[in-house]
């Protein structure tokens, strides 16, 4: 069974692996991202610019950081993945971690991400 046009949005997000161009091809100018607390850069983030500026470069933490979707499911606009964070750390820590994410799609294209993870892995690894 092919993806849905929103699953094939969300999943081309997540093989964008921090490549501006493609981030900007799928997510809106005027997207809103709702990390959770805890979370590195955890907050509300509205708009690409800030989402690019002001929460993206948590990765700089991160030698690799990767979302690895395991489950699909959409309704309409709306598109729910539930999936784990792979990364290593900067200092070379490995850390996996839970999330689920909530999405919103208009014209294909990304205008809301909501965002719940289990943030004490990535915290922990993250330590000093």
């Amino acid at each position: 069974m092919s993806d849905s046009p929103q699953v094939a949005v969300v999943r081309r997000y997540y093989g964008a692996k921090g490549d501006l161009d493609v981030i900007r091809s799928v997510v809106a100018e005027d997207a809103r991202w709702d990390v959770a607390d805890g979370f590195p850069r955890g907050g509300v983030y509205d708009g690409l610019d800030r989402i690019l500026g002001d929460f993206f470069p948590f990765l700089a933490d991160f030698r690799e950081f990767e979302c690895i979707g395991d489950a699909y499911f959409e309704d309409g606009d709306h598109v729910i993945v539930l999936g784990r964070y792979l990364g290593v750390t900067a200092a070379g820590k490995p850390v996996t971690s839970r999330f689920a994410h909530f999405f919103t799609l208009r014209d294909g294209r990304i205008t809301q991400l909501r965002q719940t993870s289990d943030t004490l892995p990535i915290a922990r690894a993250l330590e000093g």
